[in-house]
């Protein structure tokens, strides 16, 4: 449950946030120098996000989304509208990663190779998508070759029950 949880939770955030056509405009992935400040603000913004997700009011496309996030980024202490995508994005990654048996967080990346061996092996997916899915989990692991930085990882299983708990908090 947890698992599904968090998954469906980073997938909702991950959609609002790029949206079609909001992929092409942003840069590659990049690392970035995730810390506390930053994890106690996408502990702030992830509620705020799933709420507009879930509103009569959501936005439906990215030319209505960007005020939006662009409020509800600044008002949970992000210095860009980017900087909160790259946050919520790169927590995602790891929540996905999350052993459900010790509810702890791992590095993302070995489920990445998995990921990307079974797009490449799918002979049912529509090439076009198949390819742009292939391409996004390859742009990452060439970020991140070596995998996340341990010191992410322990950071977020460090505020674990934090963040377990707005996820929970966000599923009501």
């Amino acid at each position: 449950m947890v698992r599904a949880l968090v998954s469906s939770l980073a997938a909702a955030a991950m959609l609002l946030l790029f949206q079609s056509g909001a992929r092409a405009q942003q840069a590659p992935a990049q690392r970035i120098a995730f810390n506390q400040s930053l994890l106690d603000s996408w502990l702030v913004v992830m509620p705020a996000v799933i709420k507009l997700g879930k509103s009569d009011a959501a936005p439906q496309s990215d030319d209505e989304a960007r005020p939006h996030m662009e409020r509800i980024c600044a008002e949970a202490g992000f210095s860009s509208y980017e900087t909160c995508g790259e946050v919520i994005g790169y927590v995602g990654m790891i929540v996905s990663a999350c052993d459900r048996r010790s509810q702890s967080f791992r590095d993302p990346i070995p489920l990445m190779r998995r990921e990307l061996a079974r797009l490449e092996a799918d002979t049912k997916m529509p090439p076009e998508a198949k390819a742009r899915a292939i391409a996004d989990v390859k742009e990452i692991l060439t970020v991140f070759p070596e995998g996340f930085p341990r010191e992410h990882i322990a950071l977020m299983n460090a505020n674990r029950d934090r963040v377990f708990a707005v996820l929970i908090a966000t599923t009501k």
